[in-house]
């Protein structure tokens, strides 16, 4: 497992003065407010982490929004006078103005000063529970999202999380694709560092794809970043350097110095993942000395931390204390992420010198702030080192438990990451962002050497008196293992649809079927399927047709919300079940599903190619089933035929 931390990721919502770092923790994220009379934040973290320039005077109100919404580099000294310029100028009968504002200042909070982040915390509960604010719905949710994110960065990642799944649900909602891919940026980051790949690619993939298709490209590199990061905790650390390398040039050529430096950090994160352990060296280094010449002590100690795990590395533990002791002058416990590093590695250089029981307390301070902020990585190499110290101390009881600790979440990371390739198969394939389908199975290769890797390494442990406890421990989870994932897959195979990736007819059925039965009294379908499909096969050929299919399916999975489902119940015919919907909403859902894909350039697929689709759609009314209902959309589906086609018809 990795020893060392993160210290320099994605520096998004840096608010004190020429730095707040993130670490792999991700205790805290970008500031942000959406665009557009609706205020985005992206430029909050490009204000602060730039190198500073002089900024013209503001002039009114909306030059200066429009100054901070475009990114344009200012100093802290400039950002304040323009924040205090704004407040002084702005009042309630401004309406508009005053809720971007509002946002802003939320934002805008010092997260690292644990005083001035309660100030935070009181200000967005005060404006939430202001009734202007809640007549404005994204404003309300964003202001959510950043009093999610200052929960998050005072280490309660539970409510943090939880008001994460709000915002999303009420994104979705509101159809607000940049507050969704906002907050499902945050969330996914947050996900990767605590283990759970699946989620976290799912969020990450989601985002990357709202923020390309935005145009937002600080966004989308500073996100690619993150997924670029899950692919190294995934254990495919050389995926990730090629990533890391291309985005060290990427802000090199926008002049953002600083991230550029992140991610000669990550790399060096990267390297000693792979073994590479001088070249790692190198690179911390090369991080190290420039908070040095930039005369960042707190950045400096943080990245001290990264150059103390791998000097143990390389046993050259008489230059470890240096680093650990000018870390320890900045480093506070409420710095969860370095705090903890920074006293396993304290505990890991007493038992290298042959004190054991001066480690323990520092395990156990590591292990709080660990424990706190959710680091399952972190925990599984801490409760090996705990085993080890124990053992050394003839405390076998002790070190058993520590040993079944290690295990048991060492089996855990393992579902976690197949569970991760999993969707990430899926994920990449739906966005199109996969390649080809060759290199999936080289990665699903690489993942499979990778387990065998691990389950090599923990032989290494067999070397304690617990040794054939473990053994059990290890074939039994394997086994264990091994079904859980056949099942998995197994009941995957039997609900998804082989081309499209969507629900199958046999599961779009059934759940239609669930649904209905549950009694509730708004339900909506709709029925469509492609106009002259059988030409598009005639005439371009049925690999061309498979592709369409495919596009298709994903366009209309994009335009639903998270509550709905999209099954291909035929050959070009698909089935949307939209709880909770009404015969008007479901209509202009299927309206905007037609002219969507009548709008789409199919040029990519093939020169002159055009496709069309016709829907049907009903809501519940006096249906005695599902199989009424649905009978009454393929009425409908059947009209729009007859109607010219590339329309809705209500069955």
């Amino acid at each position: 497992m990795h020893q060392t931390i993160m210290v320099y990721r994605l520096l998004r919502h840096k608010i004190i003065p020429r730095l707040a770092l993130i670490c792999q923790a991700l205790v805290c994220r970008a500031p942000k407010l959406r665009g557009a009379g609706k205020l985005t934040l992206p430029w909050l973290w490009l204000i602060l982490v730039s190198p500073q320039v002089l900024a013209d005077e503001p002039k009114n109100l909306n030059a200066t929004f429009e100054e901070l919404e475009s990114g344009v580099i200012l100093s802290s000294k400039d950002l304040k006078a323009k924040l205090e310029y704004l407040k002084a100028n702005i009042t309630l009968a401004d309406l508009d103005n005053y809720l971007r504002l509002q946002r802003v200042l939320c934002w805008s909070t010092d997260a690292y000063d644990s005083n001035k982040r309660a100030k935070g915390l009181e200000f967005a509960q005060k404006q939430l529970n202001a009734e202007i604010i809640k007549q404005s719905s994204e404003t309300h949710a964003d202001l959510t999202l950043c009093r999610a994110w200052l929960y998050q960065i005072g280490g309660n990642v539970e409510l943090a999380l939880t008001e994460y799944n709000q915002v999303i649900a009420r994104a979705y909602q509101l159809e607000s694709p940049r507050l969704i891919a906002d907050a499902r940026s945050l969330r996914g980051a947050m996900y990767s560092f605590q283990g759970n790949y699946a989620l976290a690619l799912e969020d990450l993939f989601s985002a990357q794809q709202l923020y390309d298709n935005l145009n937002l490209t600080f966004w989308s590199l500073y996100n690619l970043a993150d997924i670029a990061t899950s692919y190294r905790r995934f254990d495919d650390p050389q995926t990730a350097y090629k990533y890391y390398a291309k985005l060290e040039t990427k802000f090199i050529e926008i002049g953002d110095l600083e991230s550029a430096n992140g991610m000669v950090t990550e790399m060096a994160i990267a390297l000693e993942e792979l073994g590479e352990n001088e070249a790692a060296l190198e690179k911390y280094l090369q991080s190290y000395r420039y908070w040095q010449q930039e005369k960042d002590e707190m950045a400096q100690s943080f990245v001290a931390i990264n150059l103390a795990g791998i000097l143990i590395k390389l046993d050259r533990l008489d230059e470890v204390q240096k680093y650990l002791d000018e870390a320890q002058k900045y480093v506070l416990p409420s710095d969860e992420a370095f705090y903890s590093f920074m006293m396993l590695f304290r505990a890991q250089i007493q038992a290298l010198q042959g004190n054991p029981s001066a480690a323990i307390p520092l395990i156990e301070e590591a292990k709080s702030a660990f424990l706190r902020v959710k680091n399952t990585r972190g925990l599984t190499q801490l409760y090996k080192l705990e085993s080890q110290i124990f053992a050394e101390l003839s405390q076998w009881q002790q070190a058993y438990l520590s040993l079944e600790h290690f295990n048991r979440l060492h089996n855990e990371l393992d579902i976690k990451l197949q569970t991760y390739r999993t969707t990430e198969m899926q994920t990449r394939f739906n966005t199109k962002q996969v390649e080809t389908e060759n290199l999936l199975l080289l990665e699903t290769q690489k993942i499979r050497d990778n387990e065998l890797l691990i389950l090599q390494q923990n032989r290494y442990l067999q070397f304690t008196v617990i040794f054939l406890a473990l053994i059990v421990i290890i074939i039994i989870s394997f086994l264990a293992y091994k079904q859980a994932q056949k099942s998995k897959l197994l009941s995957v195979l039997a609900l998804t649809d082989h081309l499209t990736q969507l629900a199958n007819r046999r599961h779009t059925y059934a759940v239609g079927e669930q649904s209905f039965s549950k009694n509730h009294d708004v339900m909506a379908l709709i029925l469509f399927d492609a106009d002259h499909f059988k030409k598009i096969n005639d005439n371009f050929g049925h690999d061309v047709g498979d592709k369409a299919l495919t596009l298709l399916a994903s366009i209309s999975s994009g335009l639903m919300r998270k509550s709905d489902l999209v099954g291909r119940v035929g050959g070009e015919e698909f089935l949307v079940i939209l709880p909770h919907t009404n015969l008007e909403q479901a209509t202009e859902i299927a309206e905007r599903l037609v002219d969507s894909i009548a709008m789409t350039d199919l040029s990519d697929i093939a020169e002159e190619l055009i496709m069309t689709i016709s829907a049907g759609v009903v809501a519940r009314e006096q249906d005695k089933s599902f199989s009424e209902l649905l009978q009454r959309a393929d009425k409908g589906l059947y009209l729009a035929k007859s109607s010219g086609r590339n329309c809705v018809k209500a069955g």
